[in-house]
């Protein structure tokens, strides 16, 4: 695998998801194929079928031998952005205490390897912290938690 595709099957993921997510493709419908998924998105077979088996494995989809894969009724929690998702784990840390008053949050690169995400959706995360007023972010140190606001 190279490192380009390494991160294609991530961004395709993600891409599906939010179709998921906004109904472009409802609980039942047949997903496309990845010969057409492939075409549409200018990447092999491969990649685009390691972006569907991300998919699989969240539950989001199931396949049906013969027939394609499905897009299976979920609860929409499980279905918002992923960069939500991440935030949300993060936010529970500060809450929870795990991530105390100055304490550095996980960098970029490390929330992209613990969630097998591209670093725009770590970075969203992030920034979605920030916009709350839960971290900040100090330049070339990291991002910190910050005491809580009355």
């Amino acid at each position: 695998m190279t490192r380009a595709s390494g991160v294609a099957y991530r961004k395709i993921a993600e891409v599906l998801r939010g179709r998921i997510a906004d109904g472009t493709y409802p609980a039942g419908v047949r997903l496309p194929g990845e010969h057409e998924l492939s075409r549409e998105f200018a990447v092999a077979r491969d990649t685009v079928r390691r972006a569907l088996r991300v998919l699989q494995d969240e539950g989001l989809i199931t396949v049906v031998t013969g027939l394609g894969r499905f897009v299976q009724s979920v609860p929409a929690d499980s279905v918002r952005p992923t960069y939500e998702r991440i935030a949300a784990d993060l936010r529970a840390l500060i809450e929870n205490g795990s991530l105390s008053v100055g304490s550095v949050l996980p960098s970029e690169a490390r929330l992209c390897e613990r969630y097998g995400v591209a670093r725009l959706t770590a970075r969203r995360a992030l920034e979605q912290l920030e916009a709350a007023g839960l971290v900040e972010c100090v330049h070339g140190r990291g991002r910190f938690v910050l005491p809580r606001r009355p």
